[in-house]
């Protein structure tokens, strides 16, 4: 079955997709203070924690959950690219303009699927994945690539319950469409991404929680969407979703930015999006 005829049918089978409109609010996302998180995670123990739909090993082989509490370290594991070791005071790491290694997903015997990604010019931090801050304001865009383990559920706030990931990018672009408290601004079509086809979805998401709004728990660790200044109410999020399979991984690559972010932003968290690329050999 193509592609087009999974999605049509799935759509087929899929009754009235909830879409629940979005609170107006001003935006300004909850960031809260971060404490440190300490990791020492070599790719063998991310091999082992896929297992257990816990994972953590990202961009220059360095996490830090969106409202990590604790201490952060980079594992031992060696990178070809940079390790990020200084952190700023919100517990998030500066990211200089240029090209570094995410970890994308993992294949059935373990073995790491990795990509580069390049970022460029100012404002841009690493948390669980890349960042980028309005310099002149509150606003934030990002981007990110990874294996789904599990979906938000619930309210979708950390550290609330999810579901499993579906299997196929139709059925998982269809569960990604119904994440809670999102409005579905393009429901899913057939698109192209990394020379792959793949499954496009755009949403609009309350990402208003207490904590922060997980969408997903995957290979890199929690992926979060909610960042601000604490103690302001969190704006909605626009965040785009292509779910394709590739190297033997199903993988989501995702790009977001608040509804009030400007367009330049917007655009640069797009240009990092699109520089992605699979390491050979990896």
């Amino acid at each position: 079955m193509s592609l087009d005829e999974e999605l049509r049918t799935t759509l087929g089978l899929e009754a009235g997709m909830r879409a629940v409109p979005p609170p107006d609010v001003v935006g300004l996302i909850h960031g809260g203070r971060a404490r440190r998180r300490r990791r020492t995670l070599v790719r063998a123990a991310v091999a082992v924690a896929a297992s257990m739909a816990v994972g953590a090993a990202t961009l220059g082989y360095v996490t830090l959950d969106p409202r990590a509490e604790g201490e952060v370290v980079s594992p031992p594991s060696p990178s070809p690219r940079p390790i990020l070791e200084t952190y700023s005071d919100d517990g998030r790491a500066p990211l200089e303009p240029g090209t570094y290694v995410m970890l994308g997903g993992l294949r059935p015997n373990g073995t790491p699927v990795d990509v580069e990604v390049t970022v460029d010019g100012p404002g841009w931090k690493h948390g669980d994945f890349p960042l980028l801050s309005d310099r002149s304001g509150p606003a934030h865009a990002g981007f990110g690539m990874y294996q789904a383990f599990s979906l938000a559920a619930g309210d979708g706030c950390d550290p609330g319950s999810t579901v499993a990931a579906a299997r196929t990018p139709t059925a998982l672009a269809t569960q990604l469409a119904g994440l809670p408290r999102s409005t579905v601004l393009r429901g899913p079509e057939p698109a192209r991404i990394l020379g792959s086809d793949a499954v496009h979805v755009r949403l609009r998401v309350d990402v208003d929680c207490p904590g922060y709004y997980r969408v997903a728990q995957t290979a890199s660790g929690a992926r979060g969407i909610t960042y601000a200044p604490s103690g302001l109410p969190a704006s909605d999020v626009v965040i785009d979703f292509w779910v394709l399979r590739a190297h033997d991984v199903l993988l989501v690559v995702d790009e977001w930015h608040d509804v009030d972010a400007p367009s330049d932003l917007v655009a640069r968290a797009g240009d990092a999006r699109e520089s992605i690329r699979f390491v050979e050999g990896g």
